[in-house]
């Protein structure tokens, strides 16, 4: 089972999501749409997951293998509606795990944290 912590040595990261106008039912897991992914910190995010809560392990990097989203950096990433986990990893390694997000429900995901 995954684990989720609230703190982390070296950061901690709330995600901070932009409802969009139109609602999207959080079972229409079938559907798919694309959301921004905006890096505010000061330092750099190295990977993405997003799993199902039900699953016991993460999937791949969302990520393509080379890319880093840098502060300040949009990137868009295509998810299928519902809601999912969500596990980032900084430029340290360091990680934070996020559970029940529903990713359809926005337009823009802000990606904050408290730095050490």
């Amino acid at each position: 089972m995954k684990k989720f912590f609230s703190a982390f040595a070296a950061f901690a990261v709330i995600a901070t999501l932009f409802l969009s106008a139109t609602a999207t039912p959080v079972n229409a897991r079938a559907a798919k749409k694309t959301i921004k992914m905006k890096n505010t910190t000061n330092f750099n995010i190295d990977e993405i997951y997003i799993a199902d809560p039900d699953d016991h392990k993460w999937g791949s990097d969302i990520m393509d293998p080379n890319e880093v989203l840098t502060p300040g950096e949009i990137i868009e990433i295509e998810v299928e509606c519902g809601v999912w986990d969500v596990k980032l990893v900084a430029e340290d390694k360091s990680t934070c795990e996020i559970g029940g997000i529903n990713l359809c429900a926005a337009t823009q995901w802000n990606i904050t944290a408290n730095c050490r």
